[in-house]
Formats: C-alpha cells, sequence, structure tokens
C-alpha cells in the first residue's frame, strides 16, 4: 500500500460484543438513571444521566468513520468531522483494540485531551502498517 492510497472503515462495538454485554452494559445504564430519579426525588435527574451516560459511551454505542491517507486521519462520529495531520502526532501506542496516536513522545496526563484513538475491526494489520509508515513509535 503507497501512502497515497486511503485505508477506510467503520468500528461499532455494538455490533461487535456479544449480545449479553451489550444488554448488561444497556440494564446498569438504565439502572443508574432509575437510582438518580428515586434518589433524588426528581425525573430530570434520571434523564439527566441517562443521557450524560449514553453520551460518554456513545463511542461504544454508535459507529465511527475512519479515513487514513497520506495527509493524516479523518474520523466521523455523531455527524462530528475530525481532521488531523501526521505531522501533529509524534508516538503510536499499539492496543488490543486499536492505536493510541499521541501528540508529544512521552506519554503524559492530557494526552488523552489531545491524541486520537483509532480503533479496529477486524484491519489490524493494515492500520498498523499505514499509521508505522507515517508516525514513528519510540
Amino acid at each position: 500500500m503507497s501512502s497515497t492510497d486511503a485505508l477506510r472503515w467503520e468500528s461499532h462495538p455494538l455490533r461487535r460484543e456479544k449480545p449479553a454485554k451489550s444488554v448488561l452494559l444497556v440494564a446498569l445504564i438504565v439502572a443508574a438513571a432509575v437510582a438518580a430519579a428515586v434518589g433524588f426525588e426528581h425525573w430530570f435527574y434520571g434523564v439527566f444521566s441517562l443521557g450524560a451516560l449514553t453520551a460518554s459511551l456513545s463511542r461504544y454505542f454508535f459507529a465511527t468513520r475512519y479515513v487514513l491517507d497520506g495527509a493524516g486521519i479523518s474520523s466521523e462520529h455523531l455527524g462530528l468531522k475530525q481532521r488531523r495531520s501526521w505531522a501533529e502526532f509524534r508516538r503510536a501506542d499499539e492496543h488490543r483494540d486499536g492505536i493510541f496516536l499521541r501528540p508529544s513522545a512521552r506519554p503524559g496526563r492530557l494526552d488523552s485531551f489531545r491524541g486520537v484513538f483509532l480503533r479496529f475491526d477486524q484491519n489490524r494489520e493494515e492500520v498498523a502498517h499505514f499509521v508505522r509508515c507515517h508516525v514513528s513509535s519510540q
């Protein structure tokens, strides 16, 4: 694969996980929302906690589309598009589920806010190779 080719894929963990795991997660979210509504004695707190927990787990529940090309990374999640250049990343750390791209050579406290996690979807080798061609891991 040359650096001018684009690599495209979609990650949707909800579809890939076992149904029992997803049902349990939804049950825990609903239980927490009910507990908030009962504990604070108002339905608003239940709805708020249901929304907040769903939003915090949106990358699990809703698909994310990725495009890697010679210029950088594009991702789209819930209609929000993000584009980052390869020049912004100094390090790539491979994990079980994906690759985390860091803007600094050494790990730091703010990495989760400044970095990008590319979740694999049965394309581990292709993504890892493409990233290695553009970002040096130390």
